[in-house]
């Protein structure tokens, strides 16, 4: 009988020891979170900002409140201006889905409506593959590009990323996006 008495008894400290390590780590990572959100936002606004500034040259971004986007990838729209108030472009931040995930990048447009740059802010594409879509080498084939763009896989002039036709044809599905965005809706 006391056997049988132990063993509800062992269970319930079971239980609440259990609950006590959940309940730390749980409030340990809600304090890490907290102590490293402002920053970690911080520094993707630190990195977002550059590559803005390397897709399209100009002295102030205005985020545009109001732009059509029928592919659900441009995330927002910036019109660059100079200082003196000249029209430079347009940079959007686009994000499409790769092999890997999200791939989180910036565009820029010229003001004749031609891709100015791109450049890759975030991604989580398999290294050596579709990482390769960071390379300057894929990404400039891009620039000076207008209209609905293509793989060469699918008929385009695009050349995809050996073994990541995926990620390359995501890059280009968020180029299209951006094109489309600022090309024809930007109010």
């Amino acid at each position: 009988m006391t056997e049988s008495a132990k063993k509800p008894a062992s269970m319930a400290r079971l239980v609440i020891v259990l609950f006590v390590v959940t309940a730390v780590v749980a409030l340990l990572l809600g304090m890490v979170d907290f102590i490293t959100r402002d920053k970690i936002a911080a520094n993707i606004k630190a990195k977002t900002d550059a590559a803005m500034s390397a897709v399209i040259s100009a002295d102030e971004y205005i985020q545009l409140d109001s732009f059509t986007d029928n592919s659900g990838l441009v995330k927002s729209v910036y019109e660059a201006k100079n200082s003196d108030g000249t029209f430079v472009g347009y940079v959007a931040e686009v994000s499409p889905s790769g092999f890997g995930g999200a791939i989180n990048m910036v565009v820029g447009v010229d003001a004749y409506g031609n891709v100015s740059g791109i450049s890759i802010v975030k991604m989580t594409e398999t290294s050596g593959l579709g990482a390769n879509a960071s390379n300057t080498s894929f990404r400039e084939q891009y620039i000076g590009k207008t209209g609905t763009l293509a793989v060469d896989k699918d008929g385009g002039e695009i050349v995809a990323l050996t073994g990541a036709t995926v990620t390359s044809r995501a890059v280009t599905d968020g180029v299209n996006a951006v094109l489309a965005a600022v090309n024809g809706g930007v109010a």
